[in-house]
């Protein structure tokens, strides 16, 4: 059977997107591409189950062009959704949102959105240098180094400790290959925070091209096994703090810089790096993007969405199950199936009501429920403010 593929140009607030989604029967995988202007922003893959060979082909082609036609849809709504926030959002002062926004547009890509509401984050609340930080980030996402380095500079001048802050600025020094000043970055980073795993493999990445340079004067021989032996060292720390999938990774670095394969120790971390801290998509994006929703859109929440989120935090908790953001997020996800079922119960007692007009118990629980419905409701909209 032939892989199903759907082609979609979509026009959202007078810009045209072209998204490509097909599926990968080998892989199990559906795959969808966002284009603007010919330009690839954004990859969304999603998993489906392979049933057995011996399902029929008529029945697995029309059960995964259905599955394809609902993914597609769900990614066009999405961005449409972040338009939609967009121009809520901009009527507002609050910084939270146009960061957790602009952070969303980032990961897309969609850079001058991303720099619109991140900025206003910044103006509305300079103290907070999560703000400062994502501005940064989006520079660095444009090449444009140094408003990137321009942005971050009041923080260091006010020797703001936080661990964030010199890993990202260690990153802009490494991209302008300045490896001294990177390394004081990245050191400064984990002294802040000894387990901040990704200052480890930036660090490695800076001593690892300092290395290729000193290569090049065969008079630096000392140094650089002075600098493969720290690099061990460092790759053991590492490894001992790492997650199950990352170990593998961590552990054929350290082998080819036992063996002092520097090119092949370097290509080993640059995947490692790729897969687990650039390509991938931080998880508390997607309890940003059900913040947003939450606050500004929640007659959105219908209870097959929020099962969806459900799924979703849940998943990223096995992996990360010390992740505070992320049980508070499920949280109000659950309060917000509780308002379901809350609003279920409320239309039964009606129903009750109607069918038998002298039914006083259930009109008594109607008139309690419609009180404390408004309750409820206070309660989450006090939660999210």
């Amino acid at each position: 059977m032939a892989d199903i593929g759907l082609n979609q140009i979509v026009s959202i607030n007078g810009r045209e997107f072209h998204l490509q989604t097909a599926t990968n029967i080998e892989t199990g995988a559906i795959r969808t591409e966002i284009f603007e202007k010919g330009r690839l922003l954004f990859v969304e893959i999603d998993r489906y189950e392979r049933r057995q060979k011996s399902e029929e082909v008529p029945r697995l082609e029309s059960r995964l062009r259905r599955m394809v036609e609902d993914f597609h849809q769900k990614v066009i709504s999405r961005f449409e959704t972040f338009f939609e926030l967009s121009r809520i959002i901009m009527k507002e002062d609050h910084a939270v949102s146009h960061r957790r926004l602009g952070a969303l547009f980032y990961t897309f890509h969609i850079f001058d959105k991303a720099q619109q509401h991140l900025m206003r984050a910044v103006d509305i609340d300079p103290e907070d240098p999560n703000n400062h930080i994502y501005l940064a980030r989006c520079f660095w996402g444009q090449k444009r180094l140094r408003d990137a380095l321009h942005v971050l500079e009041p923080l260091v001048r006010k020797g703001i400790e936080y661990p964030d802050l010199y890993n990202f600025i260690g990153l802009l020094f490494l991209e302008q290959k300045n490896y001294l000043k990177a390394l004081d970055q990245f050191r400064h980073a984990i002294k802040l925070n000894p387990e901040y795993k990704e200052a480890y493999a930036n660090l490695g990445t800076a001593i690892l091209e300092r290395i290729l340079f000193l290569q090049m004067d065969p008079r630096k021989e000392k140094e650089i096994t002075k600098n493969i032996d720290f690099l061990i060292l460092l790759f053991q720390k590492l490894r001992k703090i790492s997650s199950p999938t990352e170990k593998p990774f961590v552990t054929s670095i350290l082998r080819e810089l036992k063996g002092r394969n520097i090119n092949r120790a370097q290509s080993a971390l640059q995947d490692f790096r790729q897969k687990f801290y650039f390509k991938k998509m931080p998880p508390e994006l997607i309890g940003y993007e059900f913040y947003l929703i939450l606050r500004y859109l929640p007659d959105r929440l219908n209870r097959a969405v929020l099962k969806d989120y459900e799924k979703k935090f849940s998943q990223i908790l096995k992996q990360y199950p010390n992740y505070a953001d992320m049980w508070n997020f499920l949280a109000l996800n659950h309060l917000m199936l509780c308002r379901e079922h809350f609003l279920e119960g409320w239309k039964n007692f009606e129903e009750a009501t109607e069918i038998n007009p002298r039914y006083q118990k259930a009109q008594k629980n109607l008139r309690l429920v419609k009180n404390d419905g408004r309750e409820f409701l206070s309660l989450i909209k006090a939660v999210v403010k």
